[in-house]
Parts: structure tokens; sequence; C-alpha cells
């Protein structure tokens, strides 16, 4: 497997609706964030060029971000270039209401697809890792329409932009992110019965839609080109009997990653170049360097044997 990294781990340092350097963070109420070991980027920093030298400097082996979030057609394909110039590898994505009606697909969101594999494929990413615009509104507990309807829809839809997949040689790996169950996202992946049809893994989103992440990575790891490695503290039992889910450093939590590593190790379609993004975004006042070091501290000592190429890292 190959060690990335998920530009969420850097959230707030690089959204622009999220960076804690704006003049309105404390109004939201986020207490100030002390002792950080990094700062954000000046404005004029391009998230994506940020994210390339930090990816370098933390000796990983390539990152996670929509194509879109780069630029323009001109723009990735200038980004791909240093990207292979520097030996990282690029994991693409674009999102899409995967419940759309067939109109609300055919009007609003297949030409917007297209274009954005293509920015994919222009940018050299041949993975794009695919989420669900739409998931406050359509997901797993929403009855309208219910579930079974919802993933009839995403068949459809994506049915109708594979052709352009295979166009330009881009995999849409479909993430369960804080919306479907795994166990969802197999019956789309299986239903569109392509090579261009792929899943990221996260490790730790099953929670959030009552799913065993054991259980729902044992369904998609046949399909599985991409892992996002994040890690929760799970506390069924409080106070006020609410049962509570907290971000933790990978291997601080209690999400099966080592047993998910393993899955995906043995049934994986193509194992050793599967990409694994560490992807820990804990809350704003929280130093995220020190949480992503420490994340790939613990996968180079426990999982040594799953990242060949950090051995020397």
């Amino acid at each position: 497997m190959k060690l990335c990294i998920s530009t969420a781990c850097y959230r707030w340092m690089l959204d622009p609706h999220r960076r804690r350097d704006r003049p309105e963070h404390r109004s939201f109420g986020w207490p100030p964030a002390f002792l950080q070991s990094d700062a954000p980027p000046p404005p004029d920093i391009a998230r994506h060029d940020w994210m390339l030298e930090k990816t370098r400097a933390l000796g990983l082996e390539g990152f996670y971000m929509h194509a879109a979030d780069v630029g323009d057609f001109a723009t990735v394909e200038v980004f791909g270039a240093r990207m292979r110039a520097a030996g990282l590898i690029f994991n693409g994505g674009l999102t899409a209401n995967w419940a759309a009606t067939a109109d609300e697909w055919d009007c609003e969101y297949r030409e917007r697809a297209i274009e954005h594999v293509e920015l994919n494929a222009r940018s050299g990413a041949t993975i794009a890792t695919v989420t669900h615009l739409m998931a406050g509104v359509h997901n797993h507990f929403s009855t309208e329409p219910p579930i079974g309807e919802q993933i009839e829809r995403a068949i459809r839809n994506f049915s109708t932009i594979l052709p352009a997949c295979r166009e330009h040689g881009v995999t849409l790996a479909f993430e369960n992110h804080m919306d479907y169950r795994l166990s969802e996202v197999v019956t789309i992946v299986e239903a569109l019965d392509s090579d261009c049809a792929r899943i990221t893994l996260d490790t730790a989103n099953p929670f959030l839609v009552l799913e065993d992440p054991l259980e729902g990575a044992s369904l998609a790891a046949p399909h599985a080109v991409a892992v996002h490695l994040k890690d929760f503290t799970v506390h069924p039992l409080t106070e006020t009997w609410e049962p509570e889910l907290h971000w933790a450093p990978v291997g601080r939590g209690d999400a099966p990653i080592a047993e998910v590593l393993d899955l995906l190790q043995a049934e994986a379609p193509d194992p050793d170049n599967l990409l694994a993004h560490i992807e820990i975004a804990g809350l704003p006042q929280t130093d995220p360097d020190r949480w992503v070091r420490s994340s790939a501290a613990h996968l180079r000592r426990h999982a040594a044997d799953h990242f060949p190429n950090q051995a020397a890292s």
C-alpha cells in the first residue's frame, strides 16, 4: 500500500470558510488554538501547493483532494506535472448528489460530473474518490425517498458517466462519507459492474450510520482501491445517556484499523497500489500536524508490513 494523506487533516488551516485565522473564527465560539506546530499558509499560497510541500515534508507518498478544488484544466495539468516531478501520487475526487432524481441528475449534475472526471484525468489522477453532495438531506436514515430508492437512483445516475470514466481512464471510488453504509455502497458498485466503479473505504464513518466497521469492510474490501484511515473514540454510555464520538489520532481510537488493513491486504484487487490516506481532522484548537505525525508514526511502527515504502521514513 501507499501511505498518503487527506487534505481534510488540515481543514482548519486550509479551507477558506474554516481557517482558524479568520476574524470570525472566535465569534463562532471556537477556543483559541495555542501552541501550534504549524500556521495557516498566507492566503496567496494555494491549498494544493501547500499540501504538495507538506506531503513531501512528512515523507508520505501522495495526497487526496478533489480536482475541482485545484482549479481549471490548465491549473490541474501544471499541478499534475509538479506532483509527478516530486514522485507523489494524486488521489483526485468529485462530488455529486447521489440520490438526485433522473431529471435532476440529467439537468444539474451529469455534465458537471463528466467535466470533473476530465479534470481528474488531466491532473494525472487515475482514482477519483466520490462523495455525496447532499448527505445532510439524503442518507441512510432519511425516508424521502427511502434508502432503497436512493441506492437505485445512485446506480442509474452514475451509470450515465461511466463512458466518460472509461474514455479518460478514471476510476470512481465511492466513499462511505457520513451518509451510507458500506453495504449500501457495495450494492451500488456491484450493480454498476465496471472496472471504473470501486470503493474508497473509510474506517470510522460506519460508526455514524450504525454499521459495524469490520463487517462493512469485509464486504467492501474486494472493491477497494483507497482507504481513509480515520479514528474515533466511541463512548456508548455518558451522563446524559447519549452516545458520543470523538476524533482521535490513528491508533488512539476504537476503529479496527489494523484489522481493516489486513483485510485489504488479503482481499483488495491491487493491495500493493492501494492508496491509504491518513484522515484525522480534530477540533480546530488541536494541533493537526502533531496528530498527523503521530498517526504516521503509529502506522510505520504497527503496520510496517503494509507500507514497505515507509521503511526508511
